[in-house]
C-alpha cells in the first residue's frame, strides 16, 4: 500500500501540472489518471488475490485436511493481521468455524457461493451483508481436498468499509473526482461514499449511468460518460485482472456535487422519525401475517412469511416462529438453523405471549452474538382463530437509530441517547455504554445528578435538566443540559434524551 501512495503522490503530481481537475468538456481524460486507475486496479486486485493464495495454501496443510481446527486457526490468525474481516473454515454440512468465536452454532449452506465452493471452485469477491453486525464484506474462498473429494474449505468474509477507507486515503482524489467499484451484476462492491456500496446501479442508477456499465461489463478498459446528482461525469474504467469486478474513475463537471443539507439534530425532528421507525416495522409484522394467514400452517408458508419481513426490513436480525410450546421451530436468515428446535419458552417475551397472545415489544437483552437487542412479536392464529404460536422479530437497536441520524446534523456539543425506563441504555453513541444499566452500573455510581435525574427520566415521558458526567472520549467532567421524549409500542417505552454541553469551548 504504501508503493500505492507513491505511484499515487506522482500521478497526481504530474496532473497538476497538466491541468488535472480543470472544467474540461472533451470525452478524453487527463492521461495521468489512467495510471491512478491502473495502480488502484492492481493493488486491490492483489491485496484480494494474495489473501485467496494464502486461504489456499492453508487448505493444502495437513491441518486442514484433518479439519484440526485450532491448527487451522493459527494459519488463519496472520491472515487476518494483514487484511480485516471474519476468517473461517467451513464444513461440509454449511457449519463453520471462525477465528474470533471457533464454533459459531451457524450454518452458511443457504449461501450463494456454497454450492459452487463445495463443487471445488474458488469463491472471488462474492458480496455478503451481515445483518447481526451491519457489516458488507466479500468472500474469498478455496476449497479443501482430501482423496479426490472437498471436505471443507478456507475463506475470508473481507470488510468492505475498510478496503473503502484503504483506497480513499491511497488515491486522495481532490474535489470534483469520484471512483466506485462494481461487479457483473452491477452491484456496487466499493464506493468513495460508503452509502453507495451494495447499491446495484441497474435498479438505482440513472438511465445513462446504466448504458454506461452495460457497455463497461463487456470490456477491459475504457471510457463512459454518465449523468448522476444532477452534474455529468466523465469516466475512465478498468476491469480488475483476476476478479469480475470492475473500478471506475470519474470527473465530475463543474466540480465537487454538494450533498442535501441536513436538518439540525432536535428532539422534536428525531422522536417521530424514530416513532416512525418502530410502528413501520410492527406494521409490516402485522401486515405480512394478515397477508399470509392462510399459508402459516405449514413449514413452507410460514418460512416465506419470515423470509419476506427479513427482506423488507433491514433492522431485523432474525425472524422466527415459536410454537405454542415455545419452541424455536423455524427461522430465518438460514445460516441461524442450529438452533431451530431449542425451547426458548422461559424468555421473558416468549412467556408473556405464551400466558397473553398478544403483540410485544421486549426489553433489551444481550444477543448471543453480543450486540443489543429487541424483539417485537405478534401471535398467529389458526382459521379458528385459536393461537398457534408467534412470529418473533429480532432488531438490533443501533441499525434503528443510526439511519435516522445519519440524516440529521448533530452539533459536536450534543449527544443523543435512549434509556428504557428501568435504566437500561438502548442506545448510546459510545457502544460501551450500550446495555449498561444506569442505575446498577458501576460507571455511573459516582455521578448522583445523573443518577438522580435519570430516576426523573424514568418517571416522566418528557422533561428537561442537568447532570454531570464525563465528555466523550475524556474522563473531564462537564455538565450537560438534557431534554428528553418518549417513543412507545405495545406499552414499552423507550427515553430518548438529547444532551448539549452548554459551556464547552
Amino acid at each position: 500500500m504504501k508503493r500505492l501512495l507513491v505511484l499515487l503522490s506522482l500521478c497526481l503530481v504530474f496532473s497538476s501540472v497538466d491541468g488535472f481537475g480543470a472544467k474540461n468538456t472533451a470525452r478524453s481524460l487527463p492521461n495521468p489518471m489512467e495510471s491512478v486507475l491502473n495502480t488502484a486496479v492492481h493493488s486491490l486486485d492483489n491485496q484480494l488475490m494474495n489473501i485467496l493464495a494464502s486461504l489456499e495454501l492453508t487448505a493444502m496443510t495437513s491441518e486442514a485436511k484433518s479439519g484440526n481446527w485450532q491448527g487451522i486457526k493459527t494459519y488463519l490468525l496472520k491472515l487476518e493481521e494483514r487484511l480485516p474481516g471474519v476468517y473461517f473454515y467451513v464444513l461440509p454440512d454449511g457449519n463453520y468455524y471462525s477465528v474470533d468465536k471457533d464454533f459459531t452454532n451457524l450454518n452458511l449452506g443457504n449461501r450463494g457461493y456454497f454450492q459452487s465452493l463445495f463443487a471445488g471452485k474458488q469463491v472471488k469477491g462474492f458480496p455478503i451483508y451481515s445483518r447481526s453486525t451491519g457489516k458488507k464484506s466479500a468472500v474469498m474462498a478455496s476449497p479443501v481436498v482430501a482423496g479426490g473429494r472437498v471436505i471443507g474449505a478456507m475463506g475470508a468474509s473481507v470488510y468492505l468499509d475498510n478496503l473503502h477507507r484503504e483506497l480513499n486515503r491511497a488515491m486522495a482524489l481532490p474535489d470534483g473526482w469520484t471512483w466506485f467499484v462494481v461487479n457483473s451484476a452491477g452491484q456496487t462492491m466499493l464506493d468513495k461514499d460508503p452509502d453507495f456500496i451494495f447499491m446495484n446501479v441497474f435498479t438505482s442508477g440513472s438511465k445513462s449511468l446504466q448504458n454506461g456499465i452495460a457497455g463497461a461489463l463487456k470490456n477491459t478498459k475504457g471510457e463512459m460518460r454518465y449523468e448522476l446528482g444532477g452534474a455529468v461525469r466523465h469516466a475512465l474504467y478498468q476491469k480488475l485482472p483476476n476478479l469480475d469486478w470492475w473500478m471506475i474513475l470519474a470527473r465530475i463537471d463543474g466540480g465537487k456535487v454538494k450533498p442535501p443539507a441536513k436538518l439540525e439534530l432536535s428532539l422534536k425532528k428525531f422522536v417521530p422519525q424514530l416513532q416512525s421507525a418502530l410502528s413501520r416495522i410492527d406494521a409490516t409484522l402485522s401486515k405480512s401475517i394478515d397477508k399470509n394467514h392462510d399459508g402459516v400452517n405449514t413449514e413452507a408458508g410460514i418460512r416465506n412469511l419470515l423470509s419476506g419481513i427479513i427482506s423488507k426490513e433491514p433492522a431485523v436480525i432474525t425472524a422466527s416462529y415459536v410454537d405454542v410450546k415455545g419452541t424455536l421451530s423455524y427461522i430465518e436468515p438460514r445460516e441461524y438453523k442450529n438452533v431451530e428446535g431449542s425451547d426458548i419458552s422461559s424468555q421473558e417475551h416468549v412467556a408473556a405471549m405464551l400466558k397473553k397472545p398478544e403483540p410485544v415489544f421486549s426489553q433489551g437483552f444481550r444477543a448471543v452474538e453480543g450486540f443489543e437487542a429487541v424483539v417485537i412479536a405478534h401471535p398467529l392464529g389458526d382459521p379458528r382463530k385459536n393461537y398457534n404460536g408467534s412470529v418473533n422479530l429480532i432488531l438490533r437497536p443501533e441499525f434503528v437509530v443510526q439511519p435516522l441520524l445519519k440524516n440529521l446534523n448533530i452539533p459536536p456539543e450534543y449527544e443523543l441517547w435512549i434509556m428504557q425506563t428501568d435504566g437500561r441504555i438502548i442506545y448510546d453513541p459510545d457502544s460501551e455504554e450500550i446495555g449498561r444499566m444506569l442505575f446498577s452500573d458501576p460507571l455511573y455510581a459516582d455521578f448522583e445528578s445523573l443518577l438522580k435525574l435519570g430516576r426523573t427520566i424514568a418517571a416522566k415521558p418528557t422533561g428537561t435538566g442537568e447532570y454531570i458526567f464525563q465528555a466523550p472520549g475524556s474522563k473531564n467532567k462537564v455538565i450537560k443540559n438534557a431534554s428528553w421524549d418518549t417513543v412507545k409500542l405495545h406499552d414499552r417505552e423507550w427515553r430518548v434524551i438529547l444532551t448539549h454541553r452548554p459551556y464547552e469551548k
